[in-house]
């Protein structure tokens, strides 16, 4: 780590190349961060608009169904009272469903005993199978009690129900969940006689609901009054589980206020989690019958084709910073070169290499002109450095004759020395004969021959004139 930060440090022209390049990142980065919050937003926002235009549609499509089926069920129970005769009720319900594909089963269900020689039970009921429809009266059992004839009876209107088991062992029935539209039977003076009830198997309502699919991975649900799932893509969850006991922990605030929404009776957009990931819930109600329907939607979905352009727009832009790194570079590298050049050759400068030639640069730009002035720096100084060099010559020279004169003083002090030491030597010996020979004299010259002291004086003599060429000799040596 600390070679490529130090390679930086000491190359300018990449210096300065990732600090144009950083700054022209961070401008981008911020002008594409708005953009993209904004395109975020009108993708969300199509999202929406989408999803709402799905679930309007499939509502419109079974509200179509249901309002149908509404029609057909309301125009036979103003009919059939017309026609009260066990044989033409089980006419008009077969024909019903020959009529209609859309309806899985009609039943005419008449009140306790309508017809006594029946009875207490009378229904005509046909159901559709999956090559034939079967007509048949139904019982004895208690359909008094089945909510698709206790709820008109007991409202005095037309409903339509929450979703049932059709099953009733010994009967005809459906193996599927059926929900139905029931409808009140009056006579003229509006007595209750009976009701008809139309059913529509819910795997019809749960195939259309299921093809809501905006996005891939995209599901639908639907739930009746109470919040049960009547669609969902697990199908254990159907009839079993409620939207509410089904939230996850983290999620469970956001799904608890969707379902009341959604009961409520109200349209709109939650953001939550689902199974552990961002999703998009949009949620609208069927009108009538107090059911509700919804698409999941995950956020990676509705924002697949988002993340698709960013990532090739980061990666373009990667590309187009790391090429406008490298122009930067070269841009600045050329741009600088004068300015290594000065750098070399002042390093040539300090390692006494002042004799360099250079070239005088043709640019009137700053650097031109400071190349230019370094060039003449460099002249001016090569000048100083030989008038300098000439003086240290010079100097040195003026030493060398000094060093060699105090050389040759010194020898000749020692010559000196030498010399006097040997004069005093040479001068000891004549006076130490001349001062012998004065004593012998001063003491015993009565007593001495002629021969003798003359042999005496003769060395006194001989002596003293030692001494004057010595003294003479001195005489000469200090005059030199």
């Amino acid at each position: 780590m600390k070679r490529p930060l130090r390679y930086i440090r000491q190359h300018l022209s990449l210096r300065l190349g990732l600090i144009i390049t950083l700054i022209i990142a961070v401008a981008f980065t911020l002008l594409l961060n708005v953009l993209f919050e904004r395109c975020r937003h009108f993708i969300q926002r199509a999202a929406i608009d989408h999803a709402s235009q799905l679930l309007d549609n499939t509502a419109e499509r079974i509200t179509g169904i249901m309002d149908e089926t509404e029609l057909v069920t309301n125009f036979m129970a103003r009919t059939v009272p017309s026609h009260l005769v066990p044989d033409s009720l089980l006419a008009y319900s077969r024909r019903g469903v020959e009529d209609y594909d859309f309806l899985t089963g009609l039943a005419i269900s008449m009140e306790p005993y309508f017809f006594p020689e029946m009875g207490r039970y009378y229904s005509a009921y046909s159901l559709r199978g999956p090559d034939s429809i079967t007509t048949v009266r139904e019982g004895p059992f208690e359909y008094f009690d089945a909510v698709w004839y206790k709820t008109p009876r007991s409202l005095g209107t037309s409903c339509w129900t929450d979703a049932f088991d059709d099953y009733n062992e010994g009967t005809l029935s459906s193996p599927d969940i059926m929900t139905s539209y029931c409808c009140p039977m009056r006579d003229a003076e509006g007595r209750y006689l009976g009701s008809i009830t139309a059913s529509l198997t819910l795997k019809w309502l749960s195939a259309s609901v299921s093809a809501l699919q905006p996005y891939p991975n995209s599901s639908a649900i639907m739930i009746g009054r109470d919040g049960t799932y009547l669609v969902h893509p697990d199908t254990a969850k159907l009839f079993h589980e409620t939207i509410f006991s089904d939230a996850a922990p983290e999620s469970r605030s956001d799904i608890e206020t969707l379902g009341r929404a959604m009961l409520a009776g109200h349209s709109g957009m939650v953001e939550t989690k689902v199974d552990g990931r961002d999703a998009f819930i949009f949620y609208r109600p069927l009108e009538r019958t107090g059911w509700s329907i919804a698409i999941v939607c995950p956020e990676s979905d509705v924002f697949a084709r988002y993340y698709r352009v960013l990532a090739i727009v980061w990666t373009v832009i990667g590309i187009g910073l790391l090429l406008l790194l490298i122009v930067c570079y070269q841009i600045v590298r050329r741009a600088i070169h004068p300015l290594r050049r000065l750098d070399y050759e002042a390093q040539r400068i300090a390692e006494g290499h002042f004799d360099t030639d250079l070239t005088e640069s043709p640019r009137q730009d700053s650097i031109g002109r400071l190349q230019n002035s370094f060039i003449s720096m460099q002249q001016s100084l090569a000048t100083s450095v030989n008038d300098i060099r000439s003086v240290n010559a010079e100097l040195e020279q003026r030493n060398e004759e000094l060093t060699r004169a105090y050389q040759l003083q010194l020898d000749t002090n020692r010559e000196k020395a030498a010399f006097i030491q040997k004069m005093y030597h040479e001068i000891r010996t004549p006076l130490n004969i001349i001062g012998g020979f004065t004593q012998v004299l001063t003491a015993s010259l009565p007593d001495l021959p002629a021969e003798e002291v003359a042999d005496i004086t003769g060395r006194i003599a001989e002596s003293a004139t030692d001494i004057a060429r010595l003294a003479k000799d001195l005489d000469q040596a200090a005059k030199m």
